[in-house]
Parts: structure tokens; sequence; C-alpha cells
């Protein structure tokens, strides 16, 4: 039986929309772009969003699994259990980004 491949990573992938989409923020208010710092900017940015929202899917993992009473990632010593709730996290938000995340990126740049 071929074990279940997990959620692969979109990092990459949501750090170049980023940046193309950044740059194009910033462009339209008349400022350059540094690839590099909307690449740190960002890189800022999905940390924070994945720290803030892990606990979130790894409760879900663990619920669908029957086996979560609202856990935090203290309870859970699993290392590949908690990459997988963060990589679920990390392709949400290349999927369905907040409508103010490049936006903030592009603020963030600036002031960098």
């Amino acid at each position: 039986m071929k074990k279940k491949a997990g959620t692969p990573d979109l990092r990459p992938k949501l750090v170049s929309n980023a940046i193309k989409n950044v740059t194009l923020l910033l462009k339209e208010k008349g400022h350059s772009a540094d690839e590099t710092v909307i690449q740190h900017v960002a890189n800022q940015a999905i940390d924070e969003f994945v720290a803030e929202w892990y606990e979130v899917s790894l409760e879900a993992i663990e619920l669908k699994d029957g086996e979560a009473d609202f856990v935090t990632d203290d309870e859970i010593d699993d290392p590949e259990l908690v990459k997988e709730a963060k990589l679920r996290v990390i392709k949400e938000l290349y999927e369905e980004p907040p409508e103010d995340f490049y936006e903030n990126i592009a603020q963030n740049a600036m002031t960098s």
C-alpha cells in the first residue's frame, strides 16, 4: 500500500507570488522594489502567519484522527505532525491569502 504523501511545501511559490505582487503594488505607489528586501519581508510575514495559525491546523489534524482534545505543540512531540500542520498553513496562505497580505508586505518593505 502506498503511503499518502504529506502536504507539499509551497513556501517557494508563495514567496515568488509575494515578490511579484508586492513589486506591482510598490510600482503603483511610485516606489522602487528591491527583491531581496521583499523576499525577506515576505518570509517574515509567512513565519508570523504560520506561528499564529499552525496550532489550529495541528488541532484540525488531531481532531480528524480522533485524538485531539484541543492540544498545543507543547503536548505534541511529533515533529512530523508539527511540520505537516505548518505546511498546511502555508498551503492555505498560498491558495487564499488574506486580503491585506501583500499590502502589508509592501508597507513593511517600504519601511525596511
